[in-house]
């Protein structure tokens, strides 16, 4: 049988497809490059030739997450009639749809990188994903501070606030995933929704809005992502 040939870019695709479905079933700490390699059909210098270790993977996977995301807000963008403060409100809830529908991989994906150890790991992924969806908020804020719905001086500096607001909540998220299988998940969900909460405060304070403007997460989101059934 003929063998198949994948241009440079169909084989790293190919890679980051087997990294996805390993990671997210095996896990990142049990799957190893061998793993990947095997699973991709591809040899020790056809991986590495596109990555450098493990974690130059779950990088490029979580920054082609984010790229996933991009054309759910690029369609708020372009829905007609709407208002900044209506975009940006309408871009958060398809992130948080979004997220909602990919549960199980981002919940595999956080369970890794908020561990202590991995801090660095998680600081260098937080990064390119901000970077992958900054210039749509840039875009959304400035385009409300035009017309008079956000009150800040500089959008771009506004919209990488935001955007970073997540470290904040990473010990709360942290702790609600390591609570999945004990007694008390119930309550450090609890505690992550406050947390989640203060954040939308937080945004609405950025853009000089009145507390509760913003929908920055519904009652049922922390549920979604971390059911606390029995």
């Amino acid at each position: 049988m003929a063998r198949t040939y994948l241009s440079a870019v169909e084989r790293r695709e190919q890679i980051l497809d087997v990294a996805q479905e390993l990671f997210f079933t095996k896990g990142f700490e049990a799957t190893t490059v061998q793993d990947l390699m095997a699973a991709a059909g591809v040899s020790k210098g056809g991986f590495y030739h596109h990555f450098t270790a493990k974690e130059d993977v779950l990088e490029a996977l979580s920054i082609r997450m984010a790229e996933q995301t991009l054309p759910l807000i690029q369609a708020v963008m372009e829905t007609p009639g709407l208002s900044a403060f209506e975009r940006l409100n309408e871009a958060l809830g398809a992130l948080r749809n979004f997220k909602q529908e990919q549960a199980d991989g981002i919940v595999a994906a956080f369970a890794t990188l908020l561990r202590a150890e991995n801090i660095v790991l998680y600081d260098r992924i937080n990064r390119a994903n901000i970077r992958t969806v900054l210039p749509v908020f840039e875009a959304i804020i400035e385009a409300g501070r035009q017309d008079g719905s956000f009150t800040v001086p500089d959008a771009r500096l506004a919209a990488q606030a935001i955007l970073s607001l997540g470290s904040m909540t990473h010990d709360a998220v942290a702790s609600a995933i390591e609570a999945r299988t004990r007694p008390d998940r119930a309550a450090a969900n609890a505690e992550l929704k406050r947390a989640l909460a203060w954040q939308g405060v937080v945004i609405d304070r950025i853009l000089g809005l009145p507390d509760g403007s913003v929908r920055y997460v519904t009652p049922e989101f922390v549920d979604t992502l971390l059911p606390v059934q029995d």
